[in-house]
């Protein structure tokens, strides 16, 4: 018996049904990030945690106009930073960490003990040159070596601000030295 115009439209939406959200989980399945490349992003997102706390307190502990300006600066461009660090974590399905590792905050808390030029010269050293070192180095070993295309492009996207804070974090730590 053949089988209707109506019949066949339905027999098609019910297919449609059936598909798109097959289609559907396979293309939002690819915008996931391989393990590898989440454990980049997460790792970039709690240098860049650990830069903003610390560059906050360097903000309000600091009695140096240069420290200070620095860390202004960098709370600023780490905020920035954070935002786009978090849409593209939703794009890739992927959640952030909310706070710095374990490590990251024992670092924290070893320069917020300190006072006076001994914070100044910890903050330049450990959150100026150390971790500008880290983070410059991650996102250069994401730009070369993540198996996402779109991780890639935003880690080289972000490469020069990043070497530019490295050699900001580098001056200032020589102006200590300078000063001894």
């Amino acid at each position: 018996m053949p089988q209707s115009t109506s019949g066949k439209y339905l027999n098609f939406l019910a297919l449609l049904l059936v598909v798109t959200p097959m289609l559907l989980s396979d293309l939002l399945a690819a915008e996931k990030l391989s393990s590898k490349d989440n454990s980049y992003l997460k790792d970039m997102a709690g240098l860049n945690l650990l830069q903003v706390e610390a560059s906050e307190l360097a903000a309000v502990k600091s009695s140096n106009d240069k420290v200070k300006a620095f860390a202004r600066q960098l709370i600023k461009e780490r905020h920035e930073l954070t935002q786009q660090l978090k849409a593209f974590a939703d794009k890739k399905q992927t959640n952030l960490p909310d706070e710095p590792s374990l490590i990251q905050k024992a670092r924290y808390r070893v320069l917020s003990a300190k006072d006076g030029a001994e914070f100044d010269q910890a903050y330049a050293k450990t959150m100026g040159v150390k971790v500008q070192q880290d983070t410059v180095h991650l996102f250069s070993k994401a730009a070369s070596r993540a198996e996402d295309p779109d991780l890639k492009r935003f880690a080289l996207q972000h490469l020069p601000a990043l070497e530019n804070h490295l050699q900001q974090a580098r001056e200032l730590r020589d102006h200590f030295a300078a000063t001894k």
